[in-house]
């Protein structure tokens, strides 16, 4: 993912999932249905508890990523579970991308929980913290970690159980120009993702740590198949309409990039799911 570093997944995604990511946690989890409204600034949006995450792009050294990914397995997550961090989704180059690059988004339950020791280290005590950082140091070339938030009202949730293939797509808007972006994301884009009934179509907003005018949307696929049957867009709306999307976005889109991520369902976890109650 040349200069991916530079630019958040989320998916996040991640979109944004990340994830999400994109928002990273928006890949798994079903978004807020809101009522149709002209776009408006990140500043104006309604007053509903946004979803935050915490997006860290992580480079493994290339002989160490059986080591990596079973030091996450046994001892990172278990850590992170017992320090309470409630869900940690885990994306990694499919491919199409650089390699040896894995995508972590976790919760942000609260901008207080970074004030003195992070909940691992607590969670750990200062001996079991060193050995932890210790030995993650030895697996890890860089970490670059943004904070992002989930914008489900520029988003599309699917049928699918468990992320597989996402197609990311790093926007920059050129400056002053958010509000028409977001209108063309959430008037055509999503109704043309809705019709190509794609699983999933996810879009996070970066807000601390990269470019103040990206966005991050995960398209999502069950399989390389399903990709390269071609863009849903073009499928849905046929390519006049998307060469007429491509005229309205000049002059607003600066630049965009396209990676292609794995979910890592082993290095992943979810909160435990409750009852419905009857």
């Amino acid at each position: 993912m040349k200069r991916f570093t530079l630019r958040m997944f989320c998916s996040i995604v991640v979109c944004s999932l990340m994830v999400a990511s994109l928002g990273q946690r928006a890949l798994s989890q079903k978004p807020t249905r809101q009522k149709a409204k002209k776009a408006e600034p990140m500043s104006t949006q309604p007053s509903a508890p946004q979803q935050w995450s915490s997006i860290a792009i992580v480079h493994v050294r290339p002989d160490m990523v059986s080591d990596y990914e079973d030091f996450v397995k046994k001892e990172a997550i278990p850590a992170q579970k017992k320090a309470g961090v409630k869900w940690r989704n885990t994306w990694q180059t499919a491919n199409f991308g650089e390699g040896f690059e894995y995508v972590i988004a976790t919760p942000i339950e609260d901008f207080a929980q970074y004030d003195g020791q992070s909940a691992v280290a607590k969670a750990l005590g200062p001996e079991g913290m060193r050995a932890y950082t210790a030995k993650q140091r030895k697996y890890i070339t860089s970490v670059h970690t943004y904070a992002v938030v989930d914008r489900p009202d520029l988003s599309y949730q699917g049928q699918m159980a468990e992320p597989k293939l996402g197609v990311v797509t790093i926007t920059h808007v050129v400056p002053g120009h958010i509000q028409e972006f977001e209108s063309i994301v959430k008037n055509d884009v999503v109704p043309a993702m809705k019709k190509a009934g794609v699983p999933g179509f996810f879009v996070s907003q970066t807000i601390f740590g990269g470019n103040a005018n990206e966005y991050v949307s995960v398209t999502l696929y069950n399989s390389f198949a399903d990709i390269g049957k071609g863009s849903p867009m073009i499928r849905s709306m046929g390519q006049e309409w998307v060469n007429k999307l491509l005229q309205k976005g000049a002059g607003i889109i600066a630049q965009q990039e396209r990676v292609v991520a794995r979910y890592n369902a082993d290095l992943s976890y979810m909160p435990p799911m409750t009852p419905e109650k009857k």
